[in-house]
């Protein structure tokens, strides 16, 4: 009974697994082309651009396309040229086989010197529905925070499974194997020692005192 039970055991939660592994949603790709920021200084520039690509700090890093991979510098100057080119966008999602594309386009609005103006827009193109979903920015430097945590929740968490825990799915399967693992256990040992008590009776003959 013991040599059956524990290959049965391995059999069940393998296929449990794969089942779980196969029926759960496929994970969405995008690429993020990057954000052109003009007429700032070099160190306001840096900063923004960190600001912007925070966007995609939360996501599953294998689900982010790196645009350097198949973008040079001189093609992605063109394509922030001409930006508003839906076809641009089309072509990218194809040749990335990307779902969706994520580009910004910012630049220094500041009416005077004592207060930083950003003005732009960021981009969102969804190659399913083929649509391009704009994001208009006119935000005080010291405001830029806030704005781009509403772009993160409207243009990137509306993303249906765009952001699902790697460590939060694993640390769900793992704790449902385990607790699987305790009743099959359970459930398996009891009957063991239920029938080994039960031989133990009918194998026992009474004795005369």
């Amino acid at each position: 009974m013991k040599i059956i039970t524990k290959p049965l055991i391995v059999v069940i939660i393998n296929s449990l697994i794969i089942a779980q592994i196969r029926t759960g949603p496929a994970p969405v790709k995008i690429a993020y082309l990057g954000t052109q920021i003009t007429g700032f200084e070099e160190w306001i520039s840096k900063e923004l651009s960190d600001k912007m690509s925070s966007i995609f700090a939360d996501i599953n890093q294998d689900q982010l396309i790196n645009s350097n991979a198949f973008l040079s510098n001189t093609n992605l100057d063109s394509f922030f040229v001409n930006i508003e080119d839906y076809n641009l966008f089309n072509d990218i999602a194809v040749q990335t086989d990307a779902e969706y594309i994520f580009a910004g386009k910012i630049n220094n609005a500041s009416p005077g010197s004592d207060r930083l103006m950003i003005q732009g827009t960021f981009y969102k193109y969804n190659k399913n529905s083929k649509t391009i979903t704009r994001h208009d920015i006119l935000k005080y430097y010291n405001q830029i925070d806030s704005e781009i945590e509403k772009i993160k929740s409207d243009q990137l968490n509306s993303i249906p499974n765009i952001n699902k825990p790697t460590s939060l799915s694993k640390a769900s399967l793992f704790f449902g194997v385990a607790l699987l693992v305790g009743i099959l256990l359970f459930t398996f040992g009891t009957a063991g020692l239920d029938a080994e008590a039960t031989g133990n009776n009918a194998g026992s003959n009474p004795t005369d005192n």
